[in-house]
């Protein structure tokens, strides 16, 4: 089962704001997508973003420089873009706790493309097929944003992350020149 919790349904997301149900099957767990709260939990977002920084370059040696030395950067971002509706920031739950996040857009620099900025799953839910269904809710939302396709930057050296993207039928773009350990990936909704 797919569904969101919490406050009111979200405008241009999959489901257009209501419980959205998928078959359970093998694979499949009952994952729940709820907007991050930052009032409760910006210090799991924190610390799930400096996490995936660091399985992407290996190190969090820059990360205060995008975050600020306390997080104070990117919890800016989130307060001034959470009530966006082009702006998707979402907490992935399992079992009533805090398993991932997601963090997308639908727009981006290349026309009827959504831009995905953040998959991130708790280490013992990476490799088990939770991501499929992380990725499945990504798209759908976005189809329904109106988009035709998606882009994200990866790392060259997050080989599993790569991987994954690569099985869900993302393409290598090109470089990306704002960070030379990064390159684009576009996928093309069917």
């Amino acid at each position: 089962m797919l569904s969101w919790l919490g406050e009111e349904p979200l405008a241009g997301t999959a489901g257009q704001g209501e419980w959205q149900n998928v078959r359970e099957g093998p694979g499949h767990m009952d994952i729940q997508y709820k907007k991050i709260d930052l009032n409760s939990n910006f210090e799991r977002a924190l610390k799930f973003r400096l996490d995936s920084f660091v399985c992407s370059f290996g190190s969090d040696q820059e990360f205060h420089k995008e975050a600020g030395a306390d997080g104070h950067i990117y919890r800016d971002k989130l307060e001034q873009r959470k009530d966006d509706a082009g702006w998707f920031y979402f907490h992935v739950w399992h079992a009533g706790r805090i398993v991932g996040q997601l963090e997308f857009r639908g727009f981006s620099d290349w026309e009827k493309l959504g831009y995905v900025h953040l998959f991130y799953l708790i280490p013992e839910y990476r490799g088990i097929g939770v991501f499929d269904q992380l990725h499945r809710f990504v798209e759908d939302t976005l189809i329904n944003a109106g988009c035709n396709g998606a882009v994200l930057t990866a790392s060259k050296t997050n080989l599993r992350a790569l991987m994954a993207y690569e099985r869900h039928g993302w393409y290598w773009m090109g470089p990306n020149p704002k960070h030379e350990l990064t390159d684009f990936y576009r996928l093309d909704f069917n």
